[in-house]
């Protein structure tokens, strides 16, 4: 009897489980349905999430090879750029070395050239204030009652121009033996200093019959001017009232009267070498030396 009341119990136990489980199930199930429709919801959330991913993903490559493409293309571009900059730093470089080849020596040389004429123009601003300062002294004695200085003319003028040049020399040499100097030189023309005109003519009609006579040694420097002034095609060379004259077919010494030398037609003929010799043939015999 005892276990007949135990089963009751545990079948109305059992019933009464039942019954409050399945109330539960039937009250939950609006819940279950909307975790299910919630479920189902984020289902579709997730593949559209899937599909949104998979879509930037393909984006992302598209634009990844995009951008390589473009880096390709800029970097073609700056090699492109590179070569073109190398070209012209090479162009520029043989601009630069042709300039040098052919410019600088010719700025080099007319820099030199520019360099040496204000070297001269410097020695012959020098040599006109030395002058100056010579004749003020001068001037300056000559008012304390001193014997004013004497200053006669002269002319060294050649062609060609080497001669010139080596006639400088000799001329010099002869200068010196008769005690002259040079006060002032303006192209050709020189303005000597230290000998009376009339002393001069003295001395040079002597030298004329020295050399007609052949006495070399007595007037060595005149000799050595001669041989320079025939070694030049044409050629006048004065010293006060002496003339030397070449041209193509003479070589004349003329001493010429000193009143001739103040005439102003006398130093326009000393720029024509034939003129001079012409007038050089019409002096007396002792004032002339024909040399030819």
């Amino acid at each position: 009897m005892t276990v007949i009341l135990i089963l009751l119990c545990l079948a109305i136990a059992g019933r009464e489980v039942y019954l409050a489980f399945d109330r539960r199930r039937t009250a939950g199930a609006p819940e279950i349905a909307d975790i299910r429709t919630q479920l189902a919801a984020l289902k579709g959330t997730r593949d559209e999430l899937a599909q949104f991913r998979s879509a930037q993903r393909e984006r992302l490559e598209r634009l990844g090879a995009d951008q390589a493409a473009e880096v390709a293309r800029l970097t073609a571009g700056q090699e492109r750029q590179d070569e073109s900059l190398r070209a012209a730093d090479a162009r520029i470089g043989s601009l630069v070395e042709q300039i040098n080849d052919r410019m600088v020596p010719e700025v080099n040389e007319r820099l030199t050239a520019q360099k040496a004429a204000l070297d001269r123009l410097a020695a012959d601003v020098a040599a006109l204030r030395a002058h100056l300062v010579g004749r003020l002294d001068q001037a300056v004695a000559a008012s304390l009652g001193a014997e004013p200085a004497d200053l006669v003319a002269g002319t060294l003028a050649a062609a060609p121009e080497d001669a010139r040049t080596a006639l400088a020399g000799p001329f010099d040499r002869f200068l010196e033996r008769y005690g002259l100097w040079s006060e002032l030189t303006d192209r050709d023309r020189h303005y000597l200093s230290g000998r009376s005109p009339r002393g001069l003519e003295r001395d040079f009609i002597d030298l004329l019959a020295a050399l007609r006579g052949g006495c070399r040694e007595s007037a060595a420097e005149a000799g050595a001017l001669l041989d320079a002034v025939r070694a030049a095609r044409e050629a006048v060379v004065q010293t006060g009232p002496l003339v030397i004259v070449r041209t193509s077919g003479a070589l004349l010494c003329g001493v010429l009267p000193l009143a001739e030398l103040r005439l102003p037609e006398t130093a326009g003929l000393l720029d024509e070498p034939s003129r001079a010799a012409d007038r050089l043939r019409r002096l007396p015999a002792g004032r002339l030396f024909d040399a030819s």
